[in-house]
């Protein structure tokens, strides 16, 4: 969300709200982001939001993902092997009401790893970003052990530099 304060927060309130309620019905990730970004344009906050919609199927091993300019998940095999996965990226919420946004299908084989995370995570001032997003796959392909091990590790990745803007929140999920 572009801005902090209490409007900003309220604001990614009501975001969240209509995420919840246009998944609840079926949607596509896709279109759960197309009919949120309508509704933002609606409330004309003045602001813009990245967001990331990522819809996990656990029996099926699956997952559908769409995003509105936020950060690449990564999906780590198996084999620790990671990829960045390479969704189309959609306008920002609040840029242009009729914006779509394509969805693209992930198989979740048991041991992947897929890791959601903010721009604070790979975002430094006079840093490359697909440089920073391609070291941090490499940390992810080589770390193992706990998730919460995992986490520490990343978070210990971002933060040498002190020199972050943005806020990091990180969700790790591992299929069974």
């Amino acid at each position: 969300m572009q801005g902090h304060g209490v409007s900003a927060a309220s604001l990614m309130g009501e975001v969240r709200t209509a995420v919840r309620a246009y998944a609840v019905v079926g949607a596509t990730a896709g279109e759960v982001l197309a009919r949120t970004n309508h509704l933002f344009n609606d409330l004309d906050p003045g602001l813009l939001a990245s967001c990331l919609y990522a819809h996990i199927d656990a029996f099926h091993r699956s997952g559908q993902l769409a995003t509105a300019g936020h950060c690449p998940p990564l999906l780590r095999h198996p084999d620790l092997h990671t990829d960045i996965l390479a969704a189309p990226p959609g306008p920002l919420l609040g840029v242009d009401p009729a914006a779509e946004y394509p969805t693209i299908d992930i198989p979740l084989r048991p041991g992947a790893l897929l890791a959601l995370y903010t721009d604070g995570l790979v975002e430094t001032p006079g840093t490359d970003f697909e440089t920073a997003l391609t070291d941090l796959a490499a940390v992810l392909s080589r770390t193992t052990g706990s998730l919460d091990d995992i986490a520490d590790t990343l978070l210990a990745h971002a933060q040498p530099s002190g020199d972050r803007a943005d806020d990091t929140a990180l969700l790790l999920l591992k299929v069974c």
